[in-house]
């Protein structure tokens, strides 16, 4: 068992970026039966596809973990294939932050799924190299990645991996897709100013293809570790999406928190041009091996 420590902040390092998207093919998952309720009737919802959950979940890699890639993903992925009945066929895309590179593609072989991954220039304590990761069943494209703004120069890069990703069995040219990104802003009380500047950079700024803005020809999610609560004025832009827990002032003081000491640092955001979106289910899942809960919703796109 693996006990919380303190988050590190800071350790000013060269920075190197490397895209590192790992696809790994996996069979599919366990089939294990769970013991959770049946999911929402998406025939009373008009207009509207099957829903699928997208989950998002700062595993504590490194510091926590120490580049560990042994049985407790093991331990966590059966959670996860476990939290929703229809097991890993129910989830669109996951996406994962603080992840030593051995530990995503750990993640994505214990889930039957695919995984890109992002070098964001640290490494972990044992020689991997450090960033975020995505997983999913399988994808038309991996955009190319980005490092996020980083003013000061300090505490270490973070960056964004997307991927336009499709359900489970859905390979037809019609059928839905979705950019899904994973993606982790600054921590630290004096760095709401470089958070600023990196939420602007993915909702505005950023143009994988060189021309247009990520998500500019369909749905986009995006899966995060934000490290800002609700109301920060920096998470302002990424507010113009719909986020899985309702509107900032949705529960005491927010909805559903993620982070041990209380707070929601942990989103999922969607924005489209294809219809309304609709969240449904949002849950949070604690765990002993991270000081993040597995944050998750079931995302139904609108088709009309």
């Amino acid at each position: 068992m693996t006990t919380r420590r303190t988050r590190r902040r800071g350790g000013a390092r060269a920075i190197v970026l490397a895209l590192l998207c790992v696809l790994v093919a996996v069979p599919a998952g366990s089939g294990a039966t769970p013991d959770a309720a049946a999911a929402p009737d998406v025939a009373a919802r008009p207009n509207v596809t099957q829903g699928h959950y997208v989950g998002t979940f700062n595993i504590y890699g490194n510091i926590g973990h120490r580049g560990d890639a042994g049985d407790w993903i093991e331990e966590e992925a059966d959670a996860i294939r476990n939290l929703r009945r229809g097991g890993m066929d129910r989830w669109l895309f996951i996406g994962l932050q603080e992840v030593c590179q051995a530990q995503g593609e750990r993640f994505a072989r214990e889930l039957g799924l695919r995984s890109a991954f992002i070098d964001t220039g640290t490494d972990c304590v044992d020689g991997q190299p450090y960033g975020n990761a995505i997983l999913f069943h399988s994808a038309t494209k991996i955009l190319p990645p980005a490092l996020l703004p980083n003013p000061d120069n300090r505490g270490g890069e973070r960056g964004i991996i997307c991927a336009v990703v499709r359900a489970a069995g859905d390979r037809g040219p019609s059928g839905p897709q979705v950019t899904a990104c994973s993606t982790h802003l600054s921590a630290g009380v004096t760095k709401d100013r470089e958070r600023e500047a990196q939420a602007a950079f993915i909702r505005h700024g950023w143009k994988p293809d060189g021309t247009h803005t990520l998500g500019a020809d369909g749905p986009l999610v995006i899966a995060g570790d934000l490290n800002a609560p609700p109301d920060a004025p920096e998470l302002d832009v990424m507010y113009d999406g719909v986020e899985a827990s309702g509107p900032r002032g949705s529960g005491p003081p927010f909805a559903f928190p993620t982070y041990e000491d209380g707070r929601k640092l942990d989103y999922l955001f969607v924005w489209g041009e294809r219809g309304a979106a609709r969240w449904a289910d949002t849950g949070t899942r604690p765990t002993i091996y991270s000081d993040h809960d597995f944050y998750y919703s079931e995302l139904s796109m609108g088709i009309g």
